[in-house]
């Protein structure tokens, strides 16, 4: 089971149905299978192929493996088990760590990025820069690479992790989060494809936006980026982020926009959110329910999208969805996006009603991946004298389903393809 507390949440046939459910989208994304699915390599031939498009590799030149974000690591194992002695050199960022071959390997902060971040990606920066034209990078594109791999443009670490903070509190979408990084780094936005040029560079991409536009994934290092200061001060301005942090100012810096910069970049997304609810699609079905995919890429505030989610289920149904919710942050509680939006939703369901919340990388803010709740959740909520309504005012849904024992738990998954829910009735 994914989910290691499957036994102890599965206390009824709807609560084991919508487990069952999440964890068939859950293994659908698993990076080792996407992986094995997506890339072969002929050694006879010295070819590479990713979904179907083959790039033959110069004898004289060298394969170098470049990962950052949540999924980077376990692709990284994946690709030197198929690529080996292939790779001259590599380097990967991700939450987790270990040995794999020649590549070096560290483990980042998120979601805010500190010293240790920096370091490591100043090293990408300076191995893609010894790049000759012959030259060939693998490049894993995971979420949480927006975080992890960070250079500040004229900043320290601590102003512009004040900066992200902010935008976060104040519920800025990822999209606007985004267009804000790639404008106050050094790497972000095709910065680090402008690094290794002339070098090429094959992109596998796990996206984790609501959007899935590949230049948004961990802020687009290595694509080119349409947007444009401009837009990135508009940003700023709109949720008033200088005057929060007690700013002068905030000096932005433009994205390459030389198109020379990206002739040789492809780009394959060889994982979404899709995958995910395609799997849970077919698992539901299996177990007689009739399903509604309904809304891919959803975004919005936590609360109102569990109102919606909740009672737009039909009996019999079982409503499907996925994306990234905001949370407006008032009181200093601990929790996350998942676990607020299944908190909030308790108000509105029905006896026979299960509500599921998830985060795929499995750390929605805490060490918690999400929930699941029902009319069970509020009865123990009662019985500990746990208030639902005051939790969630407080921001403080990780204390609530500590208490009543409704977390999702599953670890780092190795995974992140945004968040999904799951909501069936009888």
């Amino acid at each position: 089971m994914i989910f290691k507390n499957f036994e102890q949440l599965a206390t009824s046939p709807e609560r084991k149905q919508a487990l069952l459910i999440a964890e068939s989208g859950l293994a659908a994304i698993t990076t080792k299978t996407v992986i094995q699915k997506s890339v072969q390599y002929n050694p006879k031939t010295d070819v590479v192929t990713v979904e179907g498009t083959d790039y033959a590799l110069p004898k004289a030149g060298k394969l170098v493996l470049v990962g950052f974000g949540k999924a980077s690591f376990e692709a990284a194992t994946s690709l030197y088990a198929l690529l080996g002695s292939r790779i001259a050199c590599g380097f990967v960022l991700d939450l987790k760590g270990g040995s794999i071959g020649n590549l070096t390997c560290t483990i980042g902060s998120h979601p805010y990025p500190t010293v240790v971040n920096v370091e490591a990606t100043k090293e990408i920066v300076t191995m893609l820069g010894t790049l000759e034209e012959q030259d060939t990078v693998l490049c894993v594109v995971s979420g949480g690479g927006s975080s992890l791999l960070c250079y500040p443009y004229e900043q320290s670490c601590e102003m512009q992790t004040n900066i992200v903070g902010t935008l976060m509190h104040k519920g800025a979408t990822i999209e606007e989060l985004n267009t804000v990084r790639k404008h106050i780094s050094r790497v972000k936005g095709g910065q680090l494809a402008e690094a290794a040029y002339p070098a090429r560079i094959i992109n596998l991409i796990f996206s984790d936006v609501p959007s899935e536009d590949p230049s948004m994934v961990a802020s687009g290092p290595t694509l080119f980026d349409p947007t444009t200061v401009d837009m990135a001060a508009a940003v700023l301005q709109k949720y008033n982020v200088l005057e929060s942090c007690s700013l002068p100012h905030c000096r932005l810096t433009e994205t390459p926009k030389d198109k020379k910069y990206f002739e040789k970049v492809t780009s394959h997304v060889v994982v979404s959110a899709h995958k995910a609810i395609v799997a849970m699609k077919e698992k539901a079905e299996d177990l007689g329910f009739s399903v509604r995919v309904y809304k891919e890429g959803y975004s919005g505030q936590a609360r109102e999208l569990a109102r919606e989610f909740s009672t737009a289920v039909s009996a019999g149904e079982c409503l499907l969805a996925s994306g990234e919710s905001m949370v407006t942050i008032k009181h200093e509680g601990k929790g996350g996006r998942n676990l607020e939006m299944a908190l909030a939703s308790l108000p509105y369901l029905r006896s026979d009603q299960v509500y599921l919340a998830l985060d795929t990388d499995g750390f929605d803010n805490t060490d918690f991946a999400g929930a699941i709740v029902d009319n069970e959740t509020s009865k123990k909520a009662s019985v500990l004298g746990l208030d639902p309504v005051q939790e969630l005012e407080n921001n403080s849904s990780y204390n609530f389903f500590e208490g009543v024992g409704d977390y999702l738990s599953t670890g780092l998954t190795g995974a992140n393809v945004s968040d999904i829910v799951v909501t069936l009735r009888q």
